[in-house]
């Protein structure tokens, strides 16, 4: 009997494995996804200088604040350090950033997703596996779930076109976010932030002031 009951849960371990189609999610877990995007029409070697504020605007749900403490200067130092790179000179003082060519905006936001699923379900399992009689089924009691998200959004507007009076509003010229699953470790959140903003400049080497 006990040999049956081990090859029974070989099969049945082997036909789960065998159905499995999404990744693992604790893999998807480990990196933000980054996405970047840009105007294909602007020249970035145009630019030389660029304003960036220091400190990351946070989107609130009634009304928006600044993070300026030690950890968002550590994300600020991280976008200074990728524009020296690239070529760029950083403006520093708020009464010069009338002559910066860009302007960079850093935008965080945090918020927690709840599902509440209830009723009729026709979930993933194959109404067979629990018998042919089957046709689904339902939860005669709401299921609820949440999960905490983060993103770190990067904007870089064109400031040249500021006495452009046929030019009323500032074009974004490049736009990058680093989106996903936040942790409860502070730690692991500002590394996962980090490599976010690594990542963005990376595969957007056309900013380079250098052609």
């Amino acid at each position: 009997m006990k040999k049956k009951f081990l090859l029974f849960a070989g099969i049945t371990a082997l036909f789960l494995a065998a159905c499995e189609k999404d990744p693992d999610m604790g893999e998807l877990d480990t990196d933000l996804v980054v996405y970047t995007n840009h105007d294909n029409s602007v020249d970035f070697s145009q630019y030389a200088t660029y304003y960036l504020p220091d400190s990351i605007l946070e989107a609130g749900s009634v009304r928006a604040s600044y993070w300026t403490d030690e950890n968002a200067q550590t994300l600020i130092d991280e976008v200074e350090s990728q524009m020296t790179r690239l070529g760029y000179q950083r403006i520093t003082d708020p009464s010069q950033k009338d002559e910066a060519d860009v302007g960079i905006q850093l935008s965080y936001l945090a918020q927690t997703k709840t599902v509440i699923s209830g009723g009729y379900w026709n979930g993933w399992w194959d109404s067979f596996y629990w018998g042919g009689y089957w046709g689904g089924w339902y939860y005669p009691y709401p299921v609820t779930y949440s999960y905490d998200t983060q993103a770190l959004i990067l904007e870089m507007a064109d400031l040249t076109g500021r006495d452009n009076e046929e030019q009323p509003s500032i074009p974004v010229v490049w736009y990058a976010s680093a989106s996903g699953f936040q942790f409860g470790n502070n730690r692991v959140n500002m590394q996962l932030l980090t490599e976010g903003i690594n990542q963005a400049f990376s595969q957007s080497a056309y900013l380079s002031t250098d052609k």
